[in-house]
């Protein structure tokens, strides 16, 4: 036999010089799928590093500014779900809207009683009125470091609080004096509007009307959560973090939802997240990405809305755990589909691994009918 006959009925491995031989798929070139699927899990990859920075830098400048307010304050209050606080440059005055409790508190250490005006009052006051939420952001020390240096363009005013109303609610104020291991400490309280709540959630209505129709989710629902989650702060966040009004997470359902509405997963910016239309917009795809997909094996619409909220909350696999143990939807669709839409309610109150998941869906389905009309 010729050589060249020989050379072609050799395995391909034979022919490799010694020392470099290689297994057989080494050879063979990354098909387009192959190379498609490696770049998607880089991308996951780095989407994962990525938010593990971003959280560590939002926990640490969190700490660092609860530090030096400590300094001064015996009570350290800083911005959350539902409350926006605001220091002066000194920090040694404090202005807190609390959405929840439905007021204004105003305080200041280290002075003399006799000092604290009316004017003085109403100066702080009229702050916490003209704040917007594009301001609020670009002058709060944890968002600035942590969360995106470009602030949210929004012009929205974060309390929704008329100027005409200053005269009259200061009419309501409070004050009461405390001395803490820090020093004396007087705080001004400022009773709301009884129907702020009712106000509030007019002013963000058409951004919801437009986002619930897109995605073909319930204004009521969308309304109920918004409530539940931020009582309608637009300046709300939470340690993990989550932001805005409706506490999207930006490492997991801000990926999901960026994914959904915008065809491309995205680890998104606070100022992103602080801008409402954006929020809304996000809050609902995700509702609706829980709704026709991660629990479309649920098949009564009433019991997949009950699932939908409370995996808002806590995500489908600790909602499919509640009912089979494990985090399989379809493992758990088929013991729901056999619950009357009382009964999975039922179950998921009594059942969601955390509790402040389980008095989650109370609280929504409590505030829903408010909003019917």
């Amino acid at each position: 036999m010729k050589r060249r006959h020989l050379l072609t009925l050799l395995p391909a491995a034979l022919l490799v010089p010694s020392g470099l031989l290689l297994p057989a798929y080494a050879t063979r070139a990354e098909t387009e799928f192959e190379r498609y699927k490696r770049q998607q899990q880089a991308g996951v990859d780095n989407l994962k590093r990525d938010w593990q920075r971003y959280r560590s830098n939002y926990r640490q400048a969190y700490r660092s500014y609860q530090r030096k307010v400590s300094a001064i304050w015996a009570s350290p209050e800083l911005s959350g779900k539902t409350q926006w606080v605001e220091y002066g440059n000194d920090l040694k005055t404090k202005r807190v809207v609390d959405f929840e409790r439905n007021e204004v508190r105003l305080s200041f250490t280290n002075i003399d009683g006799a000092r604290l005006s009316e004017k003085r009052i109403r100066a702080e006051f009229e702050k916490v009125i003209a704040a917007t939420i594009g301001k609020s952001y670009q002058h709060d020390p944890v968002l600035g470091d942590a969360a995106g240096k470009q602030a949210p363009t929004s012009a929205d005013s974060v309390t929704q609080i008329a100027a005409d109303d200053i005269n009259r609610l200061l009419e309501q104020a409070k004050q009461q004096q405390e001395t803490t291991r820090k020093g004396d400490v007087i705080t001004v309280t400022i009773p709301l509007n009884a129907d702020a709540v009712p106000q509030r959630a007019q002013g963000y209505l058409p951004a919801v009307k437009a986002a619930a129709r897109k995605w073909n989710v319930p204004v009521p629902l969308v309304l109920a959560i918004m409530q539940t989650e931020s009582a309608f702060n637009p300046m709300a966040r939470s340690h993990i973090p989550a932001f805005g009004l409706m506490q999207i997470v930006p490492g997991s359902a801000g990926r999901d939802a960026s994914k959904h509405a915008y065809g491309r997963e995205r680890l998104l910016s606070g100022s992103e997240l602080f801008q409402p239309e954006t929020n809304i917009e996000l809050g609902c795809a995700y509702l609706n990405l829980l709704d026709t997909r991660y629990l479309k094996a649920i098949t009564n619409p009433r019991s997949r809305q009950f699932c939908t909220i409370a995996a808002y909350n806590t995500g489908a696999g600790n909602v499919a755990r509640a009912f089979s143990g494990n985090t399989s939807v379809s493992a758990a669709a088929k013991r729901i589909n056999a619950m009357t839409p009382t009964q999975v309610y039922a179950h998921l109150r009594q059942n969601l691994k955390y509790e402040e998941a389980r008095n989650y869906i109370y609280k929504v389905t409590q505030a829903m009918p408010a909003y019917q009309a």
